[in-house]
């Protein structure tokens, strides 16, 4: 599995091999899953934000 995270906009993008499975947008904090089954409880990469 590859796991790629993209920001652009101030929205972040989580890819899984290629398609996109997480999309949240950084001002608001709302967030979308668009894939349940590749985030799940059985995923091995937890999706959190980075502390700065």
């Amino acid at each position: 599995m590859v796991f790629k995270e993209k920001t652009v906009d101030n929205e972040l993008y989580v890819y899984l091999n290629g398609k996109l499975i997480y999309k949240k947008c950084l001002h608001t904090g709302q967030s979308k899953v668009l894939d349940l089954m590749a985030y799940d409880k059985y995923t091995l990469k937890s999706i959190k934000e980075i502390e700065k």
